[in-house]
């Protein structure tokens, strides 16, 4: 194999030789593969979520609210907003709350006991009662901080300013609301109560609504059938007249005739008597001799039989007529009056039943109808008394803690985050990674060679000589790469969204740093560390892994795009939390620029070294 590919590799065996043999000069490789560790891994731990244990900053409170007394629908109200206020910071600890007085409050916030006082003042539930009044006042709550106890201390308390705002706003409520309402208890038992009666209606609304339809239905076929009655009665009523048109001029007629008729029947009567005993004697003398014919007796004997069957009924209907006085022929006339009379009334009786019958139908449907929207209605009301009752504000501090954030903020700003860190650590970690690697390559070259002298003296070529020089922080900035990765995965939870591209993107960022690292240390020497240094701090001030760029000087903004820390910290936020691929891509290349750009510089270097001279007998002084 060639000289020059085994060259680098074989310089850089020979490199890490030379920390053999000796305890002390491992333990040097050693503590500088645990430097990004130990930088990067601590600052994390210390600093991975600030934000979860606010509840261990102790912040004093200070209830100075005297109450006051309100009038409600002609009662006094006791109302005191501060001890409600009180009660629910008790049931949601936000911050280790500390309930004192003023002084020992004052004096802890000086002493830096307390990083923050909230103070609620004499007046403040005087001033919430004014609310109901027509002279309103605006009530006060007032928070003190001391940026002598810590200023990062006091932006962490502001930022659940909303919270606490939201408590304030829901005592403010509750106190407010009983200086309206009076006991709101009261008021929540009769709304549900109302509700409930709502409800109840609503039901009943509905069993007689489905009555009214049954009755409905019923009176639709009353109806028919009382239609159908009214048209025979109707039938009958002109059968009756035309019966009576005709019947009633003849029973007339016989009442004016009826004297004579009478008289008629009679002689009638007696003729057809007569007749009869005629022809009994006539048969007595024709027949009574034993010379009669038979034959002639026999037939004279059938007429007789006839006669006498005759005159039977001539004499029942003669005493039929004498016993029909004229009166009983009038009254029979004025009868069949009464009957055509009666018949028309039943007639019309029947028409005017049909026509209620359709009327009372028509009016148990809207009935049903009216019903319905009843139901509707009583539906609605349960509902809405339901919603009123539940918006009423409880008394009890715990429930009014648990409900401050709608109590205190109606209005909810639905946020979304495409790529969430989720803590404080982890939305970190691609900035102090990116620090900590930094930091390898500036303390890696205060132990390792940078060359090796005698390699430059040899036939070697300048390229492997200097890749020589670079190989041995190279292989130990990889190796301490991976252990930060494993402190940070195992030890915090960094949980990154691809795990393979955020270790081989480390790698990248250590081969790429140490290779800088290298080559400021082999053209400067001791001063190459203090170029590290400046740097290091050129790139934390314009990578924007604290603040946006955009909120950075001028000077800074013009910065960022020019050094590899920016775009190595938003390569590492796309692969911790995920995001625009892009970002990767484009380190890698600005990466990879840097890594062929440090080591071919490198090699001039390297070359320019084997020029001797007189000033190269005299070694510069190395740290």
């Amino acid at each position: 194999m060639s000289p020059n590919l085994t060259g680098p590799f074989t310089l850089a065996a020979a490199e890490l030789r030379r920390f053999r043999g000796h305890p002390i000069r491992t333990l040097a490789l050693v503590a500088i593969v645990l430097i990004p560790l130990v930088y990067g891994g601590l600052y994390l731990w210390f600093a991975w979520n600030p934000y979860g244990k606010l509840d261990q900053m102790p912040v004093a409170v200070v209830n100075e609210d005297t109450g006051a007394t309100v009038d409600v629908n002609g009662e006094s109200q006791e109302i005191n907003g501060g001890d409600q206020l009180v009660d629910q910071l008790k049931e949601d600890r936000i911050f280790d709350w500390r309930f004192t007085t003023a002084d020992t409050a004052a004096r802890g916030l000086e002493d830096g006991d307390y990083y923050m006082v909230i103070t609620v003042p004499e007046d403040f539930s005087t001033r919430l009662a004014s609310l109901s009044g027509t002279d309103p006042e605006q009530a006060t709550v007032e928070f003190d901080l001391n940026d002598a106890n810590g200023y990062v201390a006091g932006i962490m308390a502001s930022t659940v300013e909303a919270e606490l705002r939201n408590q304030i706003n829901t005592a403010v409520y509750i106190t407010f609301a009983t200086t309206i309402f009076g006991d709101l208890t009261q008021l929540h038992d009769g709304l549900t109560e109302a509700s409930s009666g709502a409800a109840d209606l609503a039901d009943g609304a509905a069993t007689a609504q489905t009555g009214a339809s049954d009755l409905q239905s019923g009176l639709g076929e009353l109806t028919t059938g009382a239609q159908q009655v009214a048209d025979g009665a109707s039938q009958v009523s002109d059968g009756v007249d035309q019966a009576v048109g005709v019947a009633q001029p003849v029973v007339q007629t016989l009442a004016g005739d009826w004297s004579q008729i009478q008289t008629g029947a009679a002689g009638a009567a007696d003729l057809a008597g007569r007749a009869n005993a005629d022809l009994d004697a006539v048969y007595s003398a024709l027949c009574g001799a034993d010379a009669a014919d038979p034959d002639a007796c026999a037939s004279l004997q059938g007429y007789i039989d006839d006669a006498d069957a005759v005159n039977d009924d001539i004499q029942n209907a003669n005493d039929t007529i004498q016993s029909t006085s004229t009166d009983t022929l009038n009254q029979a006339s004025e009868d069949l009056t009464t009957l055509q009379t009666g018949a028309s009334d039943v007639a019309d009786g029947a028409a005017q039943v049909a026509s209620a019958a359709a009327t009372a139908e028509d009016g148990a449907g809207d009935l049903a109808d009216g019903l319905t929207q009843l139901q509707d209605g009583a539906t609605t009301l349960a509902s809405s008394l339901s919603t009123a009752a539940e918006s009423v504000p409880s008394t009890n501090p715990a429930d009014d803690a648990d409900n401050a954030e709608a109590y205190g903020s109606p209005v909810a700003v639905k946020e979304t985050n495409l790529n969430p860190a989720e803590t404080y650590g982890r939305g970190l970690a691609p900035f102090f990674i990116a620090i900590a690697l930094w930091v390898f390559g500036l303390m890696a070259y205060l132990v390792l060679a940078t060359v090796n002298q005698r390699a430059l003296a040899g036939p070697l070529r300048s390229v492997p000589i200097a890749i020589g020089g670079w190989l041995p922080g190279a292989l130990l900035g990889v190796l301490s790469a991976v252990v930060l990765y494993l402190a940070v995965e195992l030890g915090l939870g960094l949980d990154p969204k691809d795990a393979l591209d955020t270790v081989g993107l480390s790698i990248l960022v250590i081969l790429t740093f140490s290779a800088m690292a290298h080559l400021f240390k082999l053209a400067f020497g001791t001063a190459g560390s203090l170029l590290l240094v400046v740097l290091l701090m050129l790139q934390l001030t314009s990578a924007g892994g604290l603040y946006p760029v955009e909120t950075t000087p001028r000077f800074f903004q013009l910065l960022h795009p020019l050094l590899p820390m920016g775009y190595v910290v938003d390569a590492l936020r796309v692969t911790i939390s995920g995001g625009e691929t892009a970002h990767v891509t484009r380190a890698i290349v600005i990466l990879g620029v840097y890594l062929v750009g440090a080591l071919a510089l490198s090699s001039l270097v390297v070359a320019t070294r084997r020029r001797w001279k007189p000033d190269s007998l005299n070694e510069p002084l190395q740290v």
